[in-house]
């Protein structure tokens, strides 16, 4: 054998040591961190409205959108979902409140606090959410009110918290542009009025306002109707002389 082959033979025998390492230690790494996952570590603190808008090169509705999607996205790393439970809704509240002062016109957010995270089966998480969403569903811009109507929701049916679904009930039938609201939402005090269990308040908000809100229509004045008469039991006949007294309307 020659020299030349000699030197190709142990050159070649040295590739082999050295692939056999790197295949050996990349064996041992994968042993020692196939356990290992990428932790999720937690909602990140708020920054200030200035801070954000720096972030973004001064450009408020930029930073709402980018930082709207990482809210949307918290918590999902690959195909690991964080549960509700281990969020802390305190920050959450915070990152809410910042957002809608970047962009108070937008339902982004809203949409995601009343249907994302107040979706979490701990009523004690709960007052972050419903305290945003009454926020901002007190802003008289477009069908803002519905967010209040979900704060109402969540703070009746989900915390079972019937004063303050009562006290928001009452500030949305109260609103300025409550007339541009559907009969339901005018009559949500009634409603949660009837769950508390006080029919006798319910009945009489009810009777009031079929007396004295104007511009009812037909359907709306027969809904009113049934519900008096079918679940607060009230005589038909009492229902009809109301109805008369607005004028002949039925």
């Amino acid at each position: 054998m020659s020299s030349r082959q000699l030197k190709i033979q142990e050159e070649l025998a040295r590739i082999k040591a050295v692939l056999g390492l790197v295949l050996g230690l990349n064996v041992l790494f994968w042993c020692g961190s196939r356990d290992v996952y990428e932790r999720w570590s937690g909602v990140p603190p708020v920054p200030s409205r200035n801070g954000a808008v720096m972030m973004t090169l001064g450009d408020p509705e930029f930073s709402y959108r980018s930082l709207a999607l990482t809210l949307q996205n918290l918590g999902d790393l690959g195909v690991d979902v964080t549960p509700l439970k281990d969020y802390d809704y305190n920050a959450l509240g915070k990152w809410f409140f910042l957002l809608n002062d970047l962009d108070p016109v937008s339902d982004h957010v809203p949409f995601i606090a009343a249907y994302y995270f107040g979706a979490t089966h701990e009523p004690k998480k709960l007052p972050f959410v419903v305290d945003y969403l009454s926020a901002v569903g007190q802003v008289p811009i477009g069908e803002k009110w519905r967010w209040l109507a979900q704060a109402v929701y969540l703070a009746q049916h989900r915390m079972y918290d019937f004063d303050l679904a009562l006290k928001l009930a009452y500030i949305m039938a109260k609103m300025p542009n409550s007339d541009a609201m559907p009969q339901w939402a005018r009559q949500m005090p009634a409603l949660v009025l009837e769950k508390k269990g006080d029919k006798e308040a319910a009945t009489e908000l009810m009777e009031n306002m079929l007396l004295t809100q104007k511009n009812l229509s037909p359907e709306e004045i027969n809904q009113s109707k049934a519900f008096l008469i079918e679940r607060m039991g009230v005589d038909p006949k009492e229902v009809d002389q109301i109805i008369r007294m607005r004028g002949g309307e039925n």
